[in-house]
């Protein structure tokens, strides 16, 4: 006999564990949900990093904040005072610790691990049947978190890679107070490649190297720059490699999710939940996690991630059609931002918290010449695409 639920989250990694935590805090209001997860341990995997947001609810601990922040292209650098809204990074150890208590402490959550989906959730008109490898279960609802498939070429104007080494130095190597958001490499034809550094103590720093391209990057294919990078910041400190991290994230996805049901939500990073201009996440998935468990509440039903308003959706399509066209002008035009905006301007933009004040002050910052030449390229394109419309 299959296990009944009123919602089941398939996926149990940061925006289903977001969810979970959210619901958690409806106390008696908690719908009973079942997040389904394939492993059968969390590890220190990976880190999520943002501008902080009081409004944010404080559901996790920080492991670190920074109050400035440098950007380097060549011989050029930066440095920003961001001590208003500190750049918090939170350990994946530390997130997954905090969502595990908050689920132990709600009885009509239960977290699975080591589950698996075998085939795709069936639809009986009334409830949602999931075939698992430990039996089957139903639900009236459900939250897709998982990637529907790889990252492929053409899926995204953009592909954010990144491989980064948590690092022990034998002897003080680092700022703790300061990190490195953009260090640029030699420009590139193919991609915007850069190094990001992350200070912890004056001995121990994640050192990733990133790159914004057309085509997604595996390890392998970032570990030379990355090595390369790590020699450079430790300059013959004998140094330890605690762990490793690597990520892929779309940058402005080339088509939306289908609808499935009006009870079943598809999210996370390939479903919208990143920011398209920066890759940024974590907080995205916290704002719709608190809007999805109110609905659940509300009417039993998921909802996905909003979209962004339209004229932030045209900003950041612009910025990585330019990126995409010339990545070896990638390196002036971010210097250019952070060396001619206001900061606190430029991290309201890139949290996607910008007033219109705040956008007209980035495009400002930008050479304009590149993004004159894309946006009318895509106002072209879209005129040809009404026009396609109105002639069908």
């Amino acid at each position: 006999m299959s296990e009944s639920f009123d919602l089941v989250i398939l996926g149990g990694g940061c925006a289903g564990l977001s969810l979970s935590m959210a619901l958690a805090e409806r106390d008696s209001d908690c719908p009973r949900t079942l997040v389904i997860e394939a492993r059968s341990e969390y590890s220190n995997d990976r880190t999520w990093c943002f501008w902080s947001d009081a409004a944010a609810p404080g559901r996790y601990p920080v492991q670190h904040r920074w109050q400035t922040m440098r950007v380097t292209r060549a011989a050029d650098s930066v440095s920003l005072d961001c001590g208003s809204t500190p750049y918090q990074m939170v350990s994946a150890e530390d997130f997954y610790s905090a969502a595990r208590a908050s689920i132990d402490r709600q009885p009509n959550i239960t977290l699975r691990l080591g589950t698996t989906v075998v085939g795709e959730p069936r639809h009986n008109g009334t409830v949602w049947r999931i075939t698992t490898n430990s039996g089957a279960v139903v639900a009236r609802s459900v939250v897709d978190t998982r990637p529907p498939k790889l990252p492929r070429h053409g899926e995204a104007t953009l592909w954010q890679s990144f491989y980064g080494k948590e690092i022990e130095c034998s002897s003080a190597t680092f700022d703790p107070l300061s990190l490195d958001l953009m260090d640029f490499l030699e420009p590139d034809p193919r991609h915007v490649p850069f190094v990001y550094v992350l200070p912890v103590t004056a001995t121990r720093a994640l050192v990733e190297v990133t790159v914004f391209g057309a085509l997604p990057l595996a390890p392998s294919d970032l570990s030379a720059q990355l090595d390369a990078a790590i020699s450079k910041r430790v300059r013959g400190v004998s140094y330890t490699t605690l762990r490793s991290e690597h990520g892929i994230l779309p940058m402005g996805l080339t088509g939306a999710p289908e609808p499935v049901h009006h009870s079943y939500a598809r999210v996370g990073v390939m479903a919208g939940s990143a920011r398209p201009s920066t890759g940024y996440a974590f907080q995205r998935i916290q704002r719709w996690a608190d809007e999805c468990a109110k609905a659940l509440a509300a009417s039993g039903q998921p909802i996905g991630h909003r979209r962004d308003p339209a004229p932030l959706h045209l900003m950041d399509q612009i910025f990585l059609d330019v990126l995409r066209a010339e990545p070896r002008r990638g390196a002036d035009i971010f210097f250019s931002l952070f060396s001619r905006a206001d900061p606190a301007r430029i991290i309201r933009f890139l949290s996607g918290k910008a007033g219109v004040a705040d956008s007209l002050a980035v495009m400002a910052a930008m050479p304009v010449k590149p993004f004159a030449t894309a946006a009318l390229a895509m106002t072209q394109r879209l005129g040809s695409a009404r026009g396609t419309q109105t002639a069908a």
